[in-house]
């Protein structure tokens, strides 16, 4: 009789045992690298969109208050009339339904000319979605925001207004948007503001802010962007501050939670807004080297 052999039931429940641990090991990995995955790539998220809104936020700044030497304002005054807009920053206002989730975070509205006869004025701000209590950072750009008049003695033709972008989607899940103006000392400049309806009781109200337009040496932004999806495995509670009270905000996220929550920062010199001290002119030199240029 031929003798046939096999595992036993001891050898057969040992490699059971064995191979369950296997599975569970591998779908353990599986699992704890997948996570670790999706966090990453939701911080990978959060920092390119806000690494790019800050070189658009960037350009735009660094273009600001430049006019062509022949542009001519809505009502037909030169560049060195105080009517002119340069830039605008409406601090946070419980009021104001753009202030965010915590209710201070700013506006920016930035103006430059693009060729002797056209003004661009770009605005950022925070916008709320329509299903959620989250906002999202808004980028909004007009060519020519007012129109010239002919019948008010200006010359005989009209700028266009040219909607070029229409608060298009800048950055999502946009938890805090601070704009700090300072001056060359680096004092805070304040206030700062195209039309300030909370000027009542500011001393010299909106007079005072166009000139103080010109005193913006250099500009802070703190942008503090959330996660779309969440990320920690326990809820966390956070301190977020930006820059100085009373012109920068605290912020503690009262309920935790599990987002990732991160603030990017920028100082950008605005390289066209000061007045100059002396006339560039006079020096011989270039505008960028010039005893007059506001370094």
């Amino acid at each position: 009789m031929k003798k046939t052999s096999g595992f036993t039931l001891t050898e057969t429940l040992v490699a059971m045992v064995i191979g369950l641990i296997s599975i569970v090991a591998a779908f353990s990995a599986y699992n704890y690298y997948n996570k670790s995955y999706a966090s990453v790539s939701q911080k990978v998220t959060v920092n390119k969109s806000a690494r790019e809104a800050l070189s658009l936020i960037t350009a735009d700044l660094r273009n600001t208050g430049y006019y062509h030497v022949d542009f001519e304002s809505a009502n037909c005054s030169k560049l060195n009339n105080a009517q002119i807009d340069l830039i605008g920053i409406t601090h946070g206002d419980i009021r104001n339904q753009r202030a965010g989730k915590h209710k201070q975070a700013d506006a920016l509205h930035l103006y430059y000319s693009i060729s002797a006869k056209d003004q661009k004025r770009v605005k950022y701000e925070l916008k709320k979605y329509q299903d959620s209590n989250d906002f999202y950072l808004i980028r909004d750009v007009v060519i020519n925001p007012i129109g010239h008049d002919p019948s008010r003695g200006c010359p005989q033709w009209t700028r266009t207004y040219n909607m070029v972008a229409d608060e298009e989607l800048l950055i999502p899940y946009v938890e805090d948007f601070q704009v700090i103006p300072k001056d060359i000392e680096g004092n805070v400049v304040f206030p700062v503001c195209t039309s300030c309806s909370n000027l009542e009781n500011t001393k010299g109200g909106q007079s005072e802010s166009k000139k103080n337009m010109k005193k913006v040496h250099t500009v802070e932004i703190y942008l503090t962007v959330r996660s779309p999806k969440e990320v920690y495995p326990k809820a966390r509670r956070l301190v977020i501050r930006n820059g100085e009270i009373p012109y920068g905000s605290n912020i503690t996220i009262s309920n935790p939670d599990k987002y990732h929550r991160e603030t990017y920062f920028v100082s950008v010199h605005t390289r066209n807004l000061a007045i100059p001290q002396v006339a560039v002119a006079s020096s011989g030199q270039s505008i960028s080297v010039g005893s007059g240029y506001n370094k």
